[in-house]
């Protein structure tokens, strides 16, 4: 078997059809097809080399087949966000855009940046993550129905926006349902929603959104998960001037289940609400306030799904060991 000493990074450019695929610093190309066999041939043909790790563009769930198959042949496979890759490309000055370009340009930007390995998800975790993500379509196609039943006027078409409302809501209950029968079979996926609802404020589509878009949740130290997600503030200086924090990037749907979490949290949960009271006395705007109770919270699961140990409010918690993991 032909072995190449130098260790190789791999970018994959995806695309419904095919994947072009680059290898450097071997200089090699490749392409096959976006299904099980042209997987199979890409894993034969890597095996060929000494892989340091994969490169892959999020592209709307196609990368999610062969991210899956290479990480179960043992490769380390990062999947990172489209926007990084074509400002690393612009910053490199690979200003034109080919599929074998893109390619090429991933392979560079692992080599250089070295991005976190994605956690393999088990078969049970990307079922549930099918599931919560096509309730988040219904929802979102619910709310765009709602929309248009207030701004009719034929009442035809008003009867008919109604009669696909009520079947909307039909297909969420019984998706919920199906996300619930499949968290209760999984003895892993059931312990950890126990301790992810035991904090008050977080609730049943929080917790399984966590379970399903969020698999490093008590793997990365709590900076780089807060990055992922998207609600670490980043700063914006230079030289004299000291301009607002922005929280920018990240997993969308993950931050707005944190969001409406903290929502609820600055009502039921005491530690959460007198931080946010505290925040709001110091003068800070109350989506400011928000966006910080949202990343305490996410602190509080780390820490509960970390040491996988239930909430415990502060308040009746005796060693200071405990209040300062708590906190």
């Amino acid at each position: 078997m032909e072995t190449q000493v130098a260790s190789q990074w791999v970018g994959i450019d995806v695309s419904k059809a095919k994947l072009d695929i680059a290898l450097r610093p071997a200089n090699k190309v490749l392409q096959v097809t976006n299904q099980e066999s042209g997987w199979q041939e890409l894993s034969e043909q890597l095996k060929k080399y000494k892989i340091e790790l994969i490169i892959i563009e999020s592209t709307g769930g196609m990368e999610r087949g062969v991210a899956h198959k290479l990480q179960k042949e043992e490769f380390k496979v990062a999947v990172i966000n489209p926007k990084r890759a074509r400002d690393f490309a612009k910053a490199s000055g690979r200003l034109a855009k080919t599929d074998k370009i893109d390619a090429e340009v991933l392979a560079h930007f692992g080599e250089a940046l070295q991005p976190s390995p994605k956690p393999l998800a088990s078969e049970s975790q990307v079922a549930l993550s099918d599931l919560v993500n096509r309730r988040s379509q219904l929802v979102e196609m619910l709310n765009s129905e709602q929309k248009r039943a207030h701004s009719v006027r034929s009442s035809t078409a008003k009867a008919d926006i109604e009669t696909n409302i009520q079947w909307l809501k039909q297909r969420i209950k019984g998706m919920d349902e199906q996300i619930d029968q499949l968290r209760q079979d999984n003895e892993e996926s059931k312990k950890q929603y126990e301790l992810l609802t035991s904090v008050p404020g977080v609730g049943r589509v929080t917790a399984v959104t966590l379970l399903s878009m969020l698999p490093e949740l008590g793997e990365l130290p709590l900076k780089k998960l807060s990055s992922l997600v998207g609600i670490a503030p980043m700063n914006c200086d230079s030289g004299q001037m000291r301009g607002k924090r922005r929280i920018i990037g990240g997993r969308a749907r993950v931050r707005a289940v944190l969001y409406m979490s903290a929502l609820v949290a600055i009502q039921h949960n005491p530690v959460i609400k007198a931080f946010y009271q505290k925040l709001l006395q110091a003068g800070k705007a109350k989506k400011v306030a928000l966006i910080a109770c949202a990343h305490k919270l996410l602190g509080f699961l780390h820490a509960i799904v970390k040491s996988q140990k239930p909430w415990r409010c502060p308040e009746n918690i005796e060693t200071k060991e405990e209040k300062l993991q708590a906190c």
